[in-house]
């Protein structure tokens, strides 16, 4: 978990208030409720949303409900450009 911190700070830093960044431990049920929560506020599809669950292991980077790493942390400028590119295609929901 102390290598989420360097993205989990980048993210701050450069998004603030705009996203909704949750860490969780995958052994929690509670994930598939924010998952669930997620897929359905930003659309995704009945197949991707299945092809997400199915591929999440201990450690996974999901951004808008959809997988965008796994197995080893992104690199933080990595997931900002994601997310820049999904804020400016209005993927991306205000909270």
């Amino acid at each position: 978990m102390e290598a989420m911190a360097p993205l989990a700070r980048t993210l701050r830093e450069r998004f603030g208030d705009a996203i909704e960044l949750q860490v969780v431990d995958p052994r929690n049920t509670f994930l598939i409720f924010l998952l669930l929560r997620d897929f359905w506020a930003f659309r995704v599809g009945f197949f991707e949303a299945l092809k997400t669950t199915a591929r999440i292991p201990i450690l996974a980077v999901v951004v808008n409900g959809r997988l965008v790493a796994r197995r080893e942390w992104p690199d933080p400028t990595e997931v900002v450009q994601i997310l820049e590119e999904a804020i400016s295609s209005d993927t991306v929901q205000p909270a």
